[in-house]
């Protein structure tokens, strides 16, 4: 899983909703959002077990992020 990579959640009360991986907070946790109800000021903490990775990466969000900044909700 990279940054900016599209996931799907498969547990949980947002199970099948897609977010974009913006960060890591530990070794099994990953920062998501999906600009709507989970915006990028407030990142949800999932575990990696409880995602799935898509095969689409937003490479302009991963450049964002490389680069030191953070999207908006719109960009995302």
């Amino acid at each position: 899983m990279s940054l900016g990579q599209a996931v799907r959640s498969t547990a949980g009360r947002d199970a099948g909703r897609v977010y974009l991986a913006v960060g890591f907070a530990a070794p099994s946790l990953v920062l998501v959002v999906d600009g709507r109800i989970r915006g990028a000021a407030r990142p949800k903490k999932k575990n990696i077990r409880h995602l799935r990775a898509l095969p689409y990466i937003d490479e302009g969000v991963a450049r964002i992020i490389a680069g030191g900044g953070q999207p908006t909700d719109l960009e995302i």
